[in-house]
């Protein structure tokens, strides 16, 4: 049998000892094992951190949208457009209240159109291509510029239109929530009450399942025949109210389990895949007439 030996000197006396070749294996398989059984314990750990983070990112985007209404009487809409045109998103209005004022007279979104007036809206501009942290999940891989939305600064975070899904969109249509294109939905209206209404869910960008995530600047305009709202908002049917469902609009995160909202009152909840359609789209809606208990 191999055998491995070393020498070291005690009290001025040489010692010498060994270790089999198998005693070594034995050895490294152990600290394999406990190597493998560390590195989950590690990720659970940051992705907790990682959650945390992005709760916190759509709180302060829910409480943006309160100061929003306490300052102007209405939450801000899901984007402010003339008919099909792109026009400047909930993100845009809210920028003041999260810190970000100099940016928000930057793209001066009071005076200007969004992207210059063109349709589809491009992303030539420093203000649109701005990367800012509390738009992003920290579990979200995705780069920081939306490559399928014309390369717009990417965001994880996109307003619940309402329950509704329309046969084809009409510009300005009511979707039941409390932002959609030109809303001016007040505290008032809500009510089922601001704690059972949803007004931010998550969206994950993933090319490979079509998840397409969001942008937070504005909403881009025509593109294909087909007006990209989903650049800042999107209803819940039957088939995105599943949470990571496969539709490329469903709701989404890369946390395990489900995805996070804020509600109408700030509060934010992660809500489980695999529940009840029907509960999420209830939650979509400000007057449905349906409470839902907190079990969701």
């Amino acid at each position: 049998m191999v055998r491995f030996e070393r020498t070291f000197s005690v009290s001025g006396k040489s010692e010498r000892t060994g270790f089999t070749l198998v005693e070594l294996l034995v050895v490294i398989a152990i600290i394999g094992i406990l190597i493998g059984l560390l590195l989950p314990a590690v990720q659970m750990v940051r992705e907790s951190a990682r959650r945390t983070e992005c709760a916190n990112n759509i709180r302060q985007l829910g409480l943006a949208c309160l100061n929003y209404e306490s300052s102007y009487e209405t939450f801000p809409p899901s984007y402010k457009a003339a008919g099909l045109e792109p026009g400047w998103s909930w993100g845009t209005h809210i920028l003041p209240f999260v810190d970000q004022e100099n940016l928000y007279h930057l793209g001066d979104s009071r005076y200007q159109l969004f992207g210059g007036g063109n349709n589809p809206a491009n992303s030539t501009t420093q203000y649109s291509q701005t990367t800012l942290s509390l738009f992003r999940c920290p579990s979200d891989t995705g780069p920081e510029l939306n490559p399928i939305r014309l390369d717009h600064a990417m965001s994880n975070y996109r307003a619940v239109a309402g329950p509704f899904q329309p046969s084809c969109y009409t510009c300005n249509v009511d979707l039941g929530g409390v932002m959609y294109q030109n809303s001016d939905t007040k505290v008032t209206d809500v009510l089922d009450g601001t704690s059972n209404t949803l007004v931010i869910g998550e969206c994950k960008f993933d090319e490979e399942t079509g998840k397409k995530a969001a942008i937070w600047a504005g909403m881009t305009g025509l593109r294909g025949n087909a007006i990209w709202i989903s650049d800042v908002m999107w209803w819940l049917d039957a088939d995105t109210a599943q949470v990571n469902g496969p539709a490329p609009q469903a709701f989404s995160s890369n946390h395990p389990g489900g995805a996070l909202f804020v509600f109408a009152d700030g509060s934010t909840h992660f809500i489980r895949e695999g529940g009840e359609i029907e509960i999420l789209r209830y939650l979509a809606g400000r007057d449905d007439g349906v409470v839902i208990s907190a079990d969701f």
